[in-house]
């Protein structure tokens, strides 16, 4: 068989053909590149966004711990200022003496039955010139209950905090001070654990802890 002979022409064709379908290749796989080159990028830029906005959250929950913190410290350092003012203005403050004040006891119903309650009003006086501190709380100035030379009860038999105050010319302190007609015993308990006192003729006055020459008027009183 004879061998087909191809025109110069011809293999002209041929080479541009080659050529064209070698560039269109090349071509295709620089687009592939380019396309597995952005899908990269793109998921990098995904990652940098993700780790900058973590970034930005810790810095964010950083800033408020320290302004949390910032904020608790502001407020133990004014507390610690108004203790400090509290301790500065009572410095060197003398205690209230029997020539300073004076004590009130009245009971607007000094009745009741077994196992009822009366109301007394205590009053604390500043009489004196100046100023001077006193404790005017339950255990400060207290409150005795009596049936001839026996003490019923006493409003410190139980620990109360203190009750600190700062009298000066005028100033009058008036609490009121319950007795539920009971009896206080040698340890202190609740009310509702004390016996309650028999119907009879009691005595109560108000005297001050700190110096029981501070008294009060006797008031009487009946539990029938």
């Amino acid at each position: 068989m004879a061998k087909r002979k191809i025109s110069k022409k011809q293999q002209r064709i041929y080479r541009r053909r080659r050529i064209i379908a070698l560039v269109l290749a090349l071509l295709f796989l620089l687009a592939c590149a380019g396309i597995i080159w952005g899908i990269g990028a793109g998921i990098h830029a995904l990652r940098e966004g993700s780790t900058q906005g973590d970034k930005a959250t810790t810095s964010q929950e950083g800033s408020k711990a320290k302004d949390g913190k910032a904020s608790r410290k502001e407020s133990d350092g004014k507390k610690a200022a108004e203790k400090q003012r509290a301790a500065n203005q009572t410095s060197g403050v003398k205690k209230c003496g029997p020539d300073d004040i004076t004590l009130d006891l009245s009971a607007p119903d000094p009745t009741t039955g077994v196992g009822g309650s009366i109301d007394f009003t205590a009053a604390v006086q500043y009489k004196g010139t100046g100023s001077c501190l006193i404790d005017a709380s339950d255990s400060g100035r207290v409150l005795v209950i009596t049936s001839g030379e026996q003490n019923i009860w006493r409003s410190d038999s139980c620990p109360s905090k203190t009750r600190s105050l700062l009298m000066a010319t005028g100033d009058k302190d008036v609490q009121t001070i319950t007795w539920n007609a009971d009896a206080s015993q040698e340890q202190c308990q609740p009310d509702d654990n004390l016996p309650r006192v028999d119907a009879g003729s009691y005595s109560a006055q108000l005297v001050l802890k700190s110096n029981d020459k501070v008294k009060s008027q006797v008031v009487p009183v009946l539990v029938q």
